[in-house]
């Protein structure tokens, strides 16, 4: 998305919102249900890979697990997103 881009954790949107040349991109989680995260972190893993090198990592946790998609006993989970530099990138 380019340098420096504005990235929101879009509570009771179950995703994670950067805000684009003056529009929002919204990036969503479908499963499981109740994506509010509170941490994320942008990283470069490999500068020679293009956008497949790079991601946003984002954590999903609750104090009330058993509201969750899962119920009682579901762990946290960490979410990787990627986002292509466009729709035809390989």
């Amino acid at each position: 998305m380019g340098e420096n881009t504005p990235i929101n954790t879009g509570n009771k949107s179950e995703a994670l919102l950067a805000l684009k040349d003056g529009k929002w991109v919204v990036m969503r989680v479908p499963y499981p249900l109740g994506f509010y995260t509170k941490w994320m972190d942008g990283r470069i893993d490999n500068p020679d890979a293009g956008w497949k090198g790079r991601g946003i990592w984002a954590t999903i946790s609750t104090r009330a697990p058993f509201h969750m998609e899962g119920g009682k006993g579901t762990p946290s989970k960490v979410f990787k997103f990627q986002v292509r530099s466009d729709e035809l990138a390989k």
